[in-house]
């Protein structure tokens, strides 16, 4: 089985150093002048953070960040070192990489995904800033823990999503970030369909040619008479506000912010 063999490395100090007087300086004084070797090759495969020589092209390259952290397995392909499909480090959130560099991938075990360092904070390899999603959980929070990189899209709560831009055949244009509609409305006279109403008249006691006349019917006033009949309409309806909202369920809308 192959194993990495890690060796001590003297450096070379200046003539005129002398050795320090305590013991905890003489320490730090090794320290700072021994190097660790062995890294470089892997029992035959190039090893560490370091692009490999030339003379090397011919091994594969396990290549690790400055941190050692595995980035995966490389081949020389006579142009460039590409990568080998390897198997991505995995684990539960509370065992993500605390030295991490840009571009690091993990598997999170907890909120079962895929996710990345991009330099400032973990986020999840799927989706680019700016895109928005819907998601089921109990509340926020949760929603947010699981897709790390991701904040809630307050701008759009309680609204539908359409595509801004011009008009389209009978779609009226609409900007970036404009909204219409409301979830109920009072009906205006002029949004009335135009209708009739059925004309409802009084009895009338005044002067006609026939005598008085019951109610429901025109009457024939005298040509003498001044009078109209009395008449008016059936009411009805109470002026509410009506629902003009589709059948909706309501997720959590996500704002992928880094």
């Amino acid at each position: 089985m192959s194993r990495l063999n890690l060796f001590l490395q003297p450096g070379t100090s200046a003539q005129q150093d002398q050795l320090p007087g305590t013991c905890q300086a003489l320490l730090d004084y090794i320290a700072a002048n021994t190097g660790i070797a062995g890294t470089t090759l892997f029992n035959g495969i190039n090893f560490g953070s370091a692009t490999p020589s030339p003379d090397n092209q011919n091994l594969p390259w396990f290549k690790t960040d400055s941190f050692g952290n595995p980035l995966g397995l490389y081949s020389w392909n006579g142009v460039a070192w590409t990568g080998i499909a390897s198997q991505t480090s995995s684990g539960p959130s509370t065992s993500r990489p605390t030295s991490k560099t840009l571009g690091l991938q993990y598997y999170d075990t907890t909120i079962g995904g895929l996710i990345y360092w991009n330099g400032t904070i973990w986020t999840t390899v799927s989706g680019m800033v700016g895109d928005v999603k819907e998601v089921r959980a109990p509340d926020i929070g949760t929603a947010l823990t699981n897709n790390p990189g991701w904040v809630q899209d307050t701008a759009s709560i309680g609204m539908v999503i359409g595509g801004a831009g011009p008009a389209n055949g009978a779609i009226a244009a609409h900007a970036y970030g404009s909204t219409v509609g409301e979830e109920a409305h009072t009906m205006l006279l002029g949004e009335l369909v135009a209708h009739s109403h059925t004309e409802v008249y009084a009895t009338y006691t005044g002067a006609f040619q026939n005598g008085p006349q019951p109610a429901g019917v025109l009457p024939a006033v005298t040509p003498a008479s001044t009078g109209l009949p009395v008449a008016s309409t059936n009411p009805s309806g109470g002026g509410a506000a009506f629902n003009l909202m589709q059948p909706t369920t309501w997720l959590w809308r996500l704002l992928k912010a880094q």
